[in-house]
């Protein structure tokens, strides 16, 4: 079939198993020169915002509106979620942005049973530590199986959740709250505190989130809070808690604010023991330095006992310093890396009107206006590896029947899932990961190609995106499918030549051009 205006045939030949075309390794190549070295991805930001348009073609359902690029509801779409799908963005289209938003922000709402029975074969997800210790030892690796089990459930989250505004809440506060979960105890402690920390309080009060935190035994083990006593004051949490969980680098403390926090929480451990409340927290008053300290000029009275630390606690979530914070840190991370700053002080407001709503500050930060402000389709973000991933397996249709040969391509892209080592979290940076393109290349080669064990993508699914389109129009029908519209008009031209030029327009030309679509520039981006 070489007529220039054929359509994709019916879906019976197998994709996975052809050799790369010569066109695409060409287009592919071109692809990387165009990406690589975080100078070039900067080009590339550039053509995606301005050079791109959008291509007109027969709306469908999930189709974007003629003026794609500009929808701030398809924009959000791409941000706020794990990657669009034309059934999402289809349901967000019924609904208008405000009820989409506000019914995403109400997860409970949102029926996700589909996904529970998908993450019932993982019941270490739902134990206590000292279940965990019990049941999976660690002498017969059984703590390695309850890190790969909280990967696994991230990966299977992003994909099959109909909570997609939830689950990459649930990232930004992983990466805010950071704790490694691949060594030692920590392997046990931080399913408990993914469960318990960042789940549940992930869009209640900032307060009750600090606070869960400070109490969680995997928290007390990495930043050797469990080793703070009077004798012998640590400061490694009480530094953390002010430069990276509240205040901020800048947020107006010095260090005898750091050592008398450090004082507040002497004797703020976790039960080490044994049985059946090990791992559960514990204040231990004989290491309590009882005397008075004074934390941002506020006094701290003498004999307190617990109450010290929770004064802290207090304070810090009320801060101004931690409102701008925590606003500055959301704004860059669901709308753009330098968001105008009379949006990040609205939304600082919020947090502050609210007494730290992190619901209804979220509700802000994702409303029309701040989408808007901040020119979110002028001012791309670089998807990070995480994010990429999940958005070409949700693009394409992608059914992950094991998880771990895609925890494979994260770690080679160096965002496998609790993982970073360092209390700040993966970074959110278009410098950290913007020469970091060559994997992203292997991996959507390799998705196209069938050789991600585990993770299919069909060709009933391809056969639905371009069976019946003509073959001049395969590149636009790639763009609306896969990606809701936003590719450049550049990388629209790449992968039509790419079409024009293959030999044979079948299932698996179709399979190498989305391929190629996912290795150009604008698809990088969000």
């Amino acid at each position: 079939m070489t007529t220039h205006d054929a359509t994709v045939p019916a879906p019976t030949v197998a994709g996975g198993d052809a050799p790369l075309q010569p066109g695409r390794r060409k287009a592919m190549t071109r692809a990387l020169r165009a990406v690589t070295g975080a100078g070039a991805v900067l080009s590339g930001a550039s053509r995606a915002a301005a050079g791109a348009q959008h291509v007109p073609v027969t709306p469908g359902p999930g189709a974007p509106p003629p003026d794609a690029l500009r929808d701030p509801l398809l924009s959000l779409v791409h941000r706020a979620t794990w990657g669009f799908t034309s059934d999402l963005y289809a349901d967000a289209v019924s609904k208008g942005l405000d009820v989409w938003r506000d019914e995403q922000l109400d997860p409970a709402s949102i029926d996700d049973s589909a996904l529970d029975a998908r993450l019932a074969s993982f019941p270490m997800l739902s134990m206590s530590a000292a279940e965990l210790i019990a049941n999976y030892p660690a002498s017969s690796n059984g703590d390695l199986v309850v890190a790969n089990a909280l990967r696994q459930a991230r990966i299977l989250r992003a994909r099959y959740s109909g909570r997609q505004v939830f689950e990459r809440v649930v990232e930004f506060w992983t990466d805010h709250l950071n704790i490694p979960g691949y060594e030692g105890p920590l392997r046990y402690l931080k399913a408990v505190d993914d469960r318990e920390v960042i789940r549940t309080h992930a869009l209640g009060r900032f307060r009750d989130l600090i606070g869960a935190s400070a109490k969680s035994a995997a928290m007390l083990y990495y930043l050797d809070n469990y080793t703070n006593v009077a004798a012998a004051p640590n400061e490694n949490y009480a530094r953390e808690l002010m430069e990276l969980h509240t205040l901020g680098v800048n947020g107006g403390y010095d260090e005898t604010d750091v050592v008398n926090v450090a004082r507040c929480f002497t004797g703020w451990t976790f039960d080490l023991r044994p049985g059946p409340t090990q791992g559960i927290f514990v204040f231990d008053p004989t290491e309590h330095d009882t005397g008075m300290k004074t934390v941002l000029s506020t006094p701290i009275p003498g004999g307190g006992g617990q109450i010290d630390g929770e004064m802290v606690l207090d304070l810090l979530a009320s801060h101004p310093s931690t409102a701008a914070h925590i606003a500055s840190k959301m704004c860059a991370f669901f709308l753009t890396y330098d968001t105008p700053q009379a949006t990040i002080d609205r939304v600082a407001a919020k947090f502050l009107l609210t007494d730290g709503d992190i619901q209804e500050t979220l509700r802000e930060v994702l409303s029309e206006r701040s989408l808007v402000e901040a020119n979110v389709w002028g001012n791309p973000r670089l998807k990070r590896p995480m994010h990429f991933v999940m958005a070409a397996v949700r693009g394409t249709g992608g059914d992950i029947a094991n998880v771990r040969p895609l925890l494979e391509e994260l770690r080679q892209m160096g965002h496998l899932p609790f993982a970073w080592s360092a209390p700040n979290g993966f970074p959110d940076s278009l410098g950290a990961w913007g020469s970091n393109l060559l994997p992203r290349w292997g991996f959507a080669s390799r998705l196209m190609d069938g050789q991600v064990p585990g993770t299919t993508v069909r060709n009933t699914t391809i056969g639905a995106y371009l069976g019946g389109v003509p073959r001049t129009a395969a590149a636009r029908a790639i763009n609306l499918s896969v990606f809701g519209g936003r590719m450049s008009d550049l990388d629209l031209t790449e992968v039509q030549e790419f079409v024009d030029n293959s030999p044979v327009w079948n299932l698996i030309a179709a399979r190498e051009a989305i391929a190629v679509a996912l290795s150009l520039p604008s698809v990088q981006w969000s």
